[in-house]
């Protein structure tokens, strides 16, 4: 069983990675592929100032920050390139005075932020420059060793490159690299059921929100996995407290 603070940042990556790989292939498709947050006009509105490139060079990079998140093997990179970029629309958000929308992008940020923080034996040269450190692989550097990570980053880009031109080549690279990244997190070292099943139903959303359009009442069905995902994280993250209890106290009776 997962650590709960691992569990969680397996979550938050996932979360993240699909926030912003979807937001942009929506911008790149005009509108026509499911996310849930970032405006799919967000090109038409720039250009108008000239700063229609830009926009595209947003929409590109939210697809690739989201992308290494979701490969878990370099997740620590887009975790780094992702804080810059969170700034950056916050900033945009507050100047253009978007109601509720600022509230939002400090969540994503302070998420952002606490992955980071999660790796912080990874920065400590940076504090202490003269002090040799050695760094200790952690259970989630294990995670997206594997062949499915890059099947799910190769299809990432093969999405982006559909982005522009085919919207049914879109949504099929798309559904490939979740896939893809879902067999990454799963066939790793992730053993106990409820994790597996934990870090699966993201992926499940992420089909329904893709294939919305066809889909016959998918609000309903992602209000069900939403509302399945927080009862058993719930349960889990219970779970995780008691073993680490239980641990902790088993440790103490030795010593």
């Amino acid at each position: 069983m997962l650590k709960n603070k691992d569990l969680l940042s397996l979550l938050i990556r996932v979360f993240l990675g699909y926030i912003f790989l979807s937001a942009g292939v929506c911008k790149l498709t005009h509108g026509n592929f499911g996310q849930i947050i970032g405006p799919p006009w967000l090109e038409e509105r720039l250009a108008a100032y000239g700063l229609g490139l830009f926009a595209q060079v947003v929409a590109v990079s939210q697809v690739v920050c989201g992308a290494l998140l979701l490969s878990q093997r370099f997740s620590l990179l887009g975790a780094i390139m992702l804080v810059p970029m969170n700034v950056a629309i916050l900033a945009v958000t507050v100047s253009q005075q978007w109601v509720g929308t600022p509230v939002v992008n400090t969540f994503l940020l302070l998420l952002n932020l606490w992955l980071l923080a999660m790796a912080y034996p990874k920065f400590r040269f940076l504090l202490q420059s003269n002090t040799a450190f050695q760094v200790t692989p952690t259970t989630l550097d294990r995670i997206g060793q594997n062949v499915y990570s890059w099947l799910g980053l190769g299809f990432s880009l093969l999405t982006l490159a559909a982005a522009p031109v085919n919207l049914l080549l879109t949504n099929m690279f798309a559904l490939l690299a979740f896939a893809a990244f879902a067999l990454t997190l799963t066939r790793s070292d992730v053993q106990h059921k409820l994790d597996v099943l934990l870090l699966s139903l993201p992926f499940v959303a992420m089909a329904v929100l893709t294939l919305g359009k066809s889909i016959t009442k998918a609000e309903w069905y992602l209000g069900g996995l939403v509302l399945a995902e927080a009862l058993l994280l719930v349960a889990r993250l219970f779970m995780g407290a008691r073993k680490r209890g239980e641990s902790v106290q088993a440790s103490a009776a030795i010593t």
